[in-house]
């Protein structure tokens, strides 16, 4: 069972909007875009707890209460190994053609002016144009029967879920349980009378009696017992968190103890429905209360293990993501029109060992506006340096830079321009010697020509690898590589990193950095980061001016547009 897509018109803040989904799905986006109401949205359809309450004027888009809500989500079952696809059918029945692979549920809600709510009825079938009506029992539809929906708050209540499932969690089914229950029974039924007979109680019950008869002129009695006789077994049974090798219970008070139980809890309430219906995880916010760590170990149960089959969950942190893999990515934006861009993500195999360093960069720059790329942290030091004096919130304002590393610029445009995140990249004008040639090949232009996916730029091999025919051989191509920046927002170094800035601030430099006697190049190319920071610590504001007004890095005025 693959969930594909679904549309939502005229629910809260999405007037018309058409997300492509998978069993696994991150929303992410500002705050106030409609992430929470999104979660709702798949509620209401999903989830018979929520559906009961209806639907009120505040429910509709801009409260257009004369246009009716609707809310469609399309499923495949053309997998017939899978049981999951084999549930949903057998449910669908009729409503599903033996050819149809694709099953289509929907929610349509009219509003009643004179009762003033909607109420919610439900539809399945095999063609999006012909639905037939769900049946349903009171509040419940067969749907109900297919579907489980666990959903996790930001902020979860422990002891209400406790309490709420313990006839489910605590089961006595064992022979031996039926001795030890009577033996509670009646240990139970001595305490109950050894606390009506304490004193302070038969005071205050002898006290108590009289003044409540004076109110009507009866004969009734008031009396105290004790509320685990009267509210059951359970009544005050709390969970605590014992550390392995000692009997001291430690109070799950903390709020990163509690979050942690309730998925386990919640693990183990998914486990009780498995076989019969279909679990669907929809997660608020989990970072919430939650050191960096946890964080980094919920991401892998969350992605890695098999409970969370069918997950959709918001998020406002990169460490839950830090184990992403076959997921489905949906960022939603704009606050005045609500839209939506999605991308589906898969770690590519090459880099399944080196996953939570490929996922950090990505799942930072998944929450930015706009994407600076660049080849590695000399740049993101200087860059940085130069736009904060520029604008001291330009982070905050959505501009990220990402160091591409050794995974390539391809891979992370690919995925932040299906978001709709602009991406600006700027990369070194790299030549090479292959073995068995004399020359050297221009992988700067290849790479080039492979982001924008045409042969712009020449690919014939030059005779040197200086500075001087690095030069040479931008200058003879200005051309288009000025276009290829007007065009794509792609920056290739005339040189370097380094040679690009000696370019600008040669004296500064030299006065900067005098361990390099001199040779401010070879001095930063030696020890890259650790020299770029030395620099970057001493460059004055009007040093950073100059770097920000220079063609060689015309990618910072361009990223900040």
């Amino acid at each position: 069972m693959k969930f594909k897509n679904i549309k939502i018109l005229n629910f809260r803040n999405f007037e018309n909007i058409n997300i492509t989904l998978d069993n696994k799905n991150v929303f992410f986006g500002m705050n106030d875009v409609g992430k929470t109401n999104f979660l709702y949205a798949l509620r209401y359809v999903f989830d018979r707890e929520i559906r009961k309450n209806n639907l009120v004027d505040t429910d509709f888009y801009q409260r257009k209460t004369s246009t009716p809500i609707e809310i469609t989500i399309c499923i495949d079952i053309s997998d017939t190994t899978d049981s999951d696809s084999e549930k949903l059918r057998a449910k669908v029945k009729g409503a599903l053609l033996s050819n149809q692979d694709l099953v289509y549920i929907k929610l349509e809600a009219h509003y009643n002016q004179t009762e003033m709510f909607a109420n919610p009825i439900l539809y399945w079938g095999g063609d999006e144009a012909d639905l037939q009506e769900i049946k349903a029992k009171g509040y419940s539809f067969e749907l109900d029967y297919v579907f489980n929906v666990i959903y996790i708050d930001a902020f979860v209540d422990l002891y209400s879920l406790f309490k709420r499932n313990t006839a489910k969690l605590l089961k006595n089914d064992e022979d031996v349980d039926k001795e030890k229950l009577a033996q509670i029974d009646s240990t139970i039924a001595t305490l109950n009378t050894s606390i009506a007979d304490l004193s302070g109680i038969k005071k205050f019950e002898s006290r108590v009696t009289p003044e409540y008869n004076s109110f009507h002129h009866g004969n009734a009695a008031v009396s105290v017992k004790s509320e685990i006789a009267i509210n059951g077994l359970y009544s005050n049974v709390v969970p605590y968190i014992k550390k392995e090798g000692s009997d001291d219970l430690y109070p799950t008070s903390g709020e990163g103890r509690k979050k942690l139980l309730v998925y386990s809890i919640y693990d183990l309430l998914a486990e009780e429905t498995s076989e019969k219906k279909i679990n669907i995880f929809l997660i608020e916010e989990p970072e919430n209360h939650l050191h960096r760590a946890m964080q980094l170990a919920l991401s892998r149960r969350i992605f890695v293990g098999e409970n969370y089959k069918y997950t959709f969950i918001t998020t406002h942190s990169s460490f839950v993501l830090a184990d992403m893999d076959n997921v489905n990515l949906v960022r939603i934006h704009n606050e005045t029109k609500i839209d939506s861009a999605s991308s589906f993500y898969t770690v590519p195999g090459e880099f399944e060992k080196q996953k939570q360093r490929l996922n950090k960069g990505l799942s930072e720059a998944i929450f930015a506006d706009k994407v600076l790329l660049v080849e590695g942290p000399s740049e993101e030091a200087l860059f940085g340096k130069v736009l904060s004096t520029k604008n001291g919130f330009y982070e905050a304002d959505g501009i990220y830079i990402l160091q591409a590393g050794g995974f390539g610029f391809k891979l992370y445009i690919n995925i932040l321009k299906q978001l709709k995140i602009r991406c600006v990249v700027k990369t070194d004008n790299d030549l090479r010697k292959s073995k068995g040639h004399s020359d050297y090949s221009v992988i700067g232009f290849t790479r080039i020509n492979g982001l924008i996916e045409q042969e712009r730029l020449p690919k014939d091999r030059i005779s040197d690898n200086t500075v001087e025919a690095k030069r040479e051989l931008y200058d003879a191509n200005k051309t288009d590589l000025d276009s290829i920046r007007e065009e794509y927002q792609v920056y290739l170094s005339r040189v370097s990193l380094e040679e690009d800035l000696d370019e600008v601030l040669h004296d500064e430099m030299v006065q900067y950095l005098p361990e390099a006697n001199g040779d401010v190049i070879g001095y930063l190319q030696e020890s890259k980061k650790y020299h770029m920071v030395e620099l970057v610590e001493k460059l004055t504001d009007a040093d950073c001016e100059k770097i920000y007004q220079h063609y060689n890095f015309a990618c910072l005025e361009d990223i900040m547009r």
